[in-house]
């Protein structure tokens, strides 16, 4: 079956450059490129976005879905759908953020405006069909055959597979030494707040322009991240909550690493454990320097640049 050609829909999808895009941009980019669609992004995250996204929504919510209410209001003009995902669970027995699951619902209504949205369901901890009818909603609103839709998200899915691996790899290089870094600094939080270059104040290129090799819990597999999470697979069900936890726990036994960095929002609650369970840990186990970087929609980058540089003295 042939994905149908780009001339035939016209319509114009607008993705946000928040939230769930910065693990799956390259799925939902591929998925509705190959259903013939025009692909546009909100802007990367800027000021307006974030002032936009303020005054959109209550003092409960944490930054990163304020600053996802600015790039859903970015795209309000400029798309004639903007797609926000329905992310329930992405694996057996792991959630996540409660307003992840609302935001289709939740981000329309506080924007205010005439826009339309479209969504797929992802709740894998129920069954793969939720996920199946969702491609069938996209094909009755975007008038296209549920074959070419199904066809579409599994080319998107083989796409995005392959980066996955791909970013897997990163870790199992030359020394840090041999590529011409001083050392190895593990950077741990949600996605969306370490790959966001204006959340998190750019801090992976303010270490790469030290000559520090940069790992996340994207550097390792699934199953490496859950078996090193234990005690926690069973008592711990938010699926970041556990990548971190893992991710933390497998680069604690790693010699080569210099020092561990956890970005996170103010007032979120899963991280207020997971950084518990991390401190915990790496007093117990390690002399691994730990830095907890805390940001808001007030937090000042010299501030946060002068923290930063006292953690890197610390291991220079």
């Amino acid at each position: 079956m042939n994905v149908i050609k780009k001339e035939d829909t016209g319509l114009v999808i607008g993705i946000p450059k928040a939230l769930f895009y910065f693990q799956h941009n390259l799925l939902w980019e591929s998925f509705f490129k190959n259903l013939g669609c025009r692909v546009i992004l909100s802007e990367d995250t800027n000021i307006e976005i974030m002032n936009n996204g303020i005054k959109l929504c209550g003092n409960e919510n944490c930054l990163p879905i304020k600053i996802f209410h600015g790039h859903v209001h970015y795209l309000a003009d400029k798309a004639d759908i903007i797609f926000i995902p329905r992310y329930m669970s992405l694996n057996k027995n792991e959630y996540t953020c409660p307003q992840f699951c609302g935001i289709p619902d939740i981000a329309p209504l506080n924007i205010g405006k005439d826009i339309r949205v479209i969504e797929v369901r992802l709740h894998l901890d129920k069954a793969v069909n939720i996920t199946v009818d969702s491609l069938k909603d996209i094909a009755f609103h975007l008038n296209i055959d549920i074959k070419e839709v199904a066809t579409a998200f599994i080319k998107a899915l083989d796409t995005h597979n392959a980066s996955i691996k791909k970013d897997e790899k990163a870790i199992h290089g030359s020394s840090s030494s041999e590529e011409g870094y001083s050392h190895n600094i593990v950077v741990l939080g949600h996605p969306y707040m370490i790959y966001d270059r204006y959340l998190s104040m750019n801090l992976i290129k303010k270490l790469n322009d030290r000559k520090i090799r940069v790992l996340t819990s994207k550097n390792l597999d699934y199953n490496t991240k859950r078996e090193n999470a234990f005690p926690f697979q069973d008592k711990v069900f938010w699926e970041i909550g556990l990548d971190n936890l893992g991710s933390c726990f497998a680069y604690t036994k790693n010699k080569s690493i210099s020092g561990m960095i956890y970005l996170t929002p103010f007032a979120c609650g899963l991280d207020s454990l997971i950084i518990e369970f991390i401190e915990r840990r790496i007093k117990k186990e390690s002399t691994m320097p730990f830095l907890k970087l805390t940001v808001d929609e007030h937090s000042g980058e010299a501030g946060f640049d002068t923290r930063l540089e006292a953690f890197l003295d610390m291991i220079s």
